[in-house]
């Protein structure tokens, strides 16, 4: 079972010393420094918990959706005047709530908005308002999940919570509140895979249980001034914040000199002891205009290639991919900034305006070309709440529809539609198949709450196929998958691995029952070869003669294939 002994990331048993001059309550001051030691204490354990995702497939990860979200919190406090603890929570709250990428990102903007509950009016924190705040916040989190699942996360809040209402029962002291909390988190993140089926087939304890116990381990070691029980792990997240490396990455392109060549790939790069000059070279002979920046733990990488897919394929040679972009800087510029201008024109005179998030240019092409603003997002980048709300006010429509396109954006979305003072819904697609089958069904004809029903309506219709490589070896649901094969999922449930990617699409196809649809939709991902795509639809063609493909350039990264049967 994963992670289930100390080296592996999940702690030792251990009560720790309940001594200490930060051990009785938390003053606002007190409370910045507490917050800032939990992220601190959370960066390395980015990768451990990004790698207890289910499916061995490249998704949302969990470490990293809680990291920005938990530093959107700690920028707030850090720049909050609050004189008190409960302004100050209610700040930090505000700024994981703009933050939130995820599920867990949602949840854990949740916590703290149940902690800025239950310390309102407070001066300092003490072990009962946190008691109070850690059972608001469980009230909140399940809430905000529309089929609240045991053995997740949500399991171990609520844990917590009970805990450090008994806790506090007989002691106030924040300190003896907080190592109940740890205690309850500890043991119930390893009871997770005995509470949910799924998480003992992977061999895995809940990635968001994970991180809760983390970042509660980091809080009572601050309050009693002793070391965290949660070991380090074995390949720790360098210091510096993904999002500001990204930032990094950003300027790159307005750097004078650059010529535009082929595509502009950047990536975050995490591994263990990577070998620096073997992996520059790799990618310098893959493109030009190369800046590689990092450690050998990670490594930030911007290139300009004609074969994005190709640099994608060494480097996952080296370790794990992270905050992938891909731009085209060449010939479909000038076709893009047209396309791009007729859709806000559109938008100009539509009466309801439409925010999707997709990654991929062709991706972005197809969405802007049905009219909608595109929020760049999806697996291992999603976006955060405050990115979809912007694109929401930025609309000049007073009437919007969202579609997240993803599972794990679904609620970011929702987030986001609660704090607009527009007209604004979600349409819950869990795909961009989905998304682009709800946006053609758009009608303006319609008004929003008849334009919601049907694109809804149009979600049920599509059945969403996609093909990407395993990241690691696991058995899910009977199927035996080995890192490096092709897996493939048909709505979201991994029914096939195998080391074909053409075996892959014709078995997911025979499990979705072609002859019951008309159209076949195949996006192509960055770098998929033209040879093996043309082979392909040769034998889809020979296997069901009556069905209508169509194949569309997606350019998404990690899935070299997603199809749509409609």
């Amino acid at each position: 079972m994963k992670h289930l002994e100390p080296a592996r990331g999940l702690p030792r048993e251990s009560a720790g010393s309940s001594e200490g001059h930060l051990d009785a309550a938390w003053s606002a001051p007190l409370l910045v420094g507490a917050l800032e030691a939990a992220l601190e204490r959370f960066r390395p354990h980015v990768p451990s918990i990004n790698a207890l995702n289910v499916f061995p497939v490249p998704d949302g990860d969990t470490g990293t959706n809680m990291l920005l979200t938990l530093e959107a919190a700690v920028r707030a406090a850090q720049g909050s005047r609050a004189q008190t603890a409960g302004e100050l929570l209610r700040e930090a709250a505000r700024g994981a709530l703009m933050g939130a990428r995820g599920n867990s990102g949602v949840i854990l903007y949740q916590v703290f908005a149940g902690l800025a509950e239950g310390a309102i009016g407070e001066w300092t924190i003490t072990g009962a308002a946190l008691a109070r705040g850690l059972t608001a916040g469980t009230r909140l989190a399940y809430q905000a999940v529309l089929n609240p699942v045991e053995g997740t996360m949500l399991t171990v809040l609520r844990e917590m919570g009970q805990a450090a209402t008994e806790a506090a029962q007989s002691d106030t002291r924040i300190a003896s509140a907080l190592l109940a909390a740890r205690q309850a988190a500890i043991q119930t993140v390893r009871r997770t895979p005995e509470l949910l089926e799924i998480l003992r087939q992977a061999g895995v304890v809940d990635a968001g249980g994970q991180g809760l116990a983390v970042i509660v381990d980091a809080l009572a070691a601050f309050a009693t001034g002793s070391e965290p029980v949660i070991e380090l792990p074995e390949m720790p997240l360098a210091a510096g914040r993904i999002a500001e490396s990204m930032a990094f990455l950003d300027r790159l392109d307005e750097l004078p000199g650059e010529e535009a060549f082929g595509y502009c790939t950047n990536f975050v790069l995490m591994g263990d002891d990577i070998p620096l000059d073997e992996f520059r070279q790799r990618i310098q002979q893959l493109g030009a205009s190369a800046v590689i920046v990092g450690d050998r733990r990670t490594l930030k990488v911007h290139v300009h290639t004609e074969r994005p897919g190709l640099v994608l394929e060494a480097a996952l040679t080296f370790g794990e991919l992270h905050a992938v972009r891909i731009d085209n800087m060449n010939v479909q510029t000038r076709e893009l900034l047209a396309e791009r201008e007729a859709a806000r024109e559109r938008a100009r005179v539509s009466p309801i305006g439409v925010v999707a998030v997709a990654s991929g240019e062709g991706l972005v092409r197809a969405f802007e070309g049905l009219g909608a603003t595109v929020v760049p997002g999806g697996p291992t980048m999603n976006p955060s709440t405050e990115d979809i709300l912007s694109a929401i006010e930025r609309l000049p429509q007073d009437q919007v529809i969202v579609l997240p396109n993803d599972p794990n954006v679904v609620p970011t979305a929702q987030q986001a539609v609660r704090l607009t003072h527009k007209q604004a819904c979600v349409v819950p697609s869990r795909s961009v198949q989905q998304g682009i089958a709800a946006l053609a069904a758009l009608s303006f004809a319609e008004d929003l709450e008849e334009n919601v029903q049907a694109m809804s309506e149009a979600l049920q219709r599509v059945r969403s196929l996609a093909v990407t490589q395993a990241t690691r070896d696991v058995a899910i649901d009977g199927v035996e998958v080995r890192r490096g094969q092709y897996v493939g999922l048909l709505d979201d449930r991994l029914v096939v691995a195998t080391d074909d990617l053409s075996c892959a699409v014709t078995a997911l196809l025979d499990q979705a029952d072609p002859s019951s649809f008309e159209l076949l939709t195949i996006f192509t991902g960055a770098g998929t070869a033209r040879a093996a795509l043309e082979s392909l639809v040769e034998t889809i063609r020979a296997r069901w003669p009556a069905l209508e493909i169509e194949i569309v350039a997606g350019g998404q990264p990690y899935y070299p294939l997603l199809l749509s049967l409609e």
